[in-house]
């Protein structure tokens, strides 16, 4: 039983360290690709600019000669906010709190986990439709070029590449969103509803708190299952040259089931790698007082910062994957050679 305890204790650490091995084998080919994280941030950039430049101005002129100009340098004054939510119509009323520093990581999840993704408004709907249109191409050309650029792109191979994947990977994409939205309708709502019910009619509040810890983590799993899925079939895309999205699909959903706890592994150790990225960003701007324009300036810089490097673990996610899939495949034909070969040579001594 030792033996056996030792035996296994020893192949998890193996499985561990071989895991390891491969994000680091995601990075080093990530870092070949530095360009490709730019040319992303400068994409969001100038879509960000393009829309901050009329939300300026709205803000601007509900400021006014007012003494709200002096409270907002500190921190968000809430009797601002509610004159202002008010006063504004179009794009501009999606402005809220949680749009501030790490905030809308926790919103997206909340979203997702109660269920309202059904419910958002129509201009967030509308702006992120059109935001899907250049996340589709950005990741065709991203992935595109991953897959077939191991050394790095120029500027002209990146769109390039995002020229020939982009119908592909916008139909994923599309595709994505129905299956979201699915999931949101026909599994999540009835449990929020059910969570609802059960928590007006539970007795304590620790059996209330059991079901909603248990329903999100239920919803949570789903969702990141999907997500890795969709990954899968965007890197199948890519590296196989798939055009049928439907096949790369299923041929996605074959390989994460056949290979469930070691996609989902290595999905979940990136996951935490993002997840302290956005810890470390949380706490450096919790500690930087922005109440001078110099510190403002700092915060700023920060910000950016942290977004690039969303957008590097958000390709880590595609490397990192991409070298699991060419492992894991190199290691699933190698078991049937050496099957078929030892087979050859049990009939050989049969014969013999």
């Amino acid at each position: 039983m030792a033996v056996l305890a030792a035996k296994s204790i020893g192949d998890v650490c193996l499985h561990r360290l071989i895991m390891l091995g491969i994000l680091k084998q995601g990075w080093n080919q990530l870092g070949n690709h530095k360009k490709t994280v730019f040319y992303c941030y400068f994409a969001n950039l100038l879509v960000a600019a393009l829309l901050l430049v009329p939300f300026m101005q709205v803000f601007e002129d509900s400021l006014g000669p007012g003494l709200y100009r002096d409270k907002l340098v500190g921190q968000l004054d809430y009797d601002w906010y509610m004159l202002f939510t008010d006063r504004v119509t179009g794009f501009a009323s999606t402005f809220t709190p949680w749009v501030l520093g790490a905030g809308p990581f926790a919103r997206n999840w909340e979203v997702l986990l109660d269920g309202e993704l059904t419910r958002l408004p129509w201009i967030i709907v509308s702006l992120g439709t059109l935001y899907m249109l250049l996340n589709s191409f950005l990741l065709a050309a991203a992935v595109g070029s991953l897959a077939l650029d191991s050394k790095g792109t120029s500027l002209r191979e990146f769109f390039r590449n995002g020229g020939m994947f982009f119908g592909r990977f916008f139909r994923l994409t599309v595709l994505a969103v129905l299956a979201f939205w699915f999931v949101g309708s026909w599994i999540v709502e009835p449990l929020s509803d059910l969570g609802e019910k059960l928590t007006n009619a539970a007795v304590t509040d620790r059996g209330a708190f059991y079901w909603d810890v248990s329903r999100y983590g239920i919803v949570l799993v789903i969702f990141l299952f999907l997500n890795m899925l969709f990954d899968y079939a965007k890197i199948k895309t890519a590296l196989e040259d798939r055009t049928s999205v439907v096949v790369a699909f299923f041929s996605a959903l074959k390989f994460c089931t056949t290979s469930f706890f070691s996609c989902f592994g290595f999905y979940l150790l990136i996951t935490v790698v993002g997840l302290a990225w956005v810890v470390l960003y949380t706490g450096i701007e919790w500690l930087l007082p922005q109440q001078s324009w110099l510190t403002i300036l700092m915060a700023i810089i920060v910000q950016q910062l942290y977004m690039m490097g969303r957008l590097t673990v958000k390709l880590l996610f595609y490397s990192g994957q991409m070298q699991f899939y060419l492992k894991r495949k190199e290691t699933l034909s190698v078991v049937p050679e050496n099957f078929s070969s030892r087979t050859h040579l049990l009939d050989a001594d049969s014969g013999m």
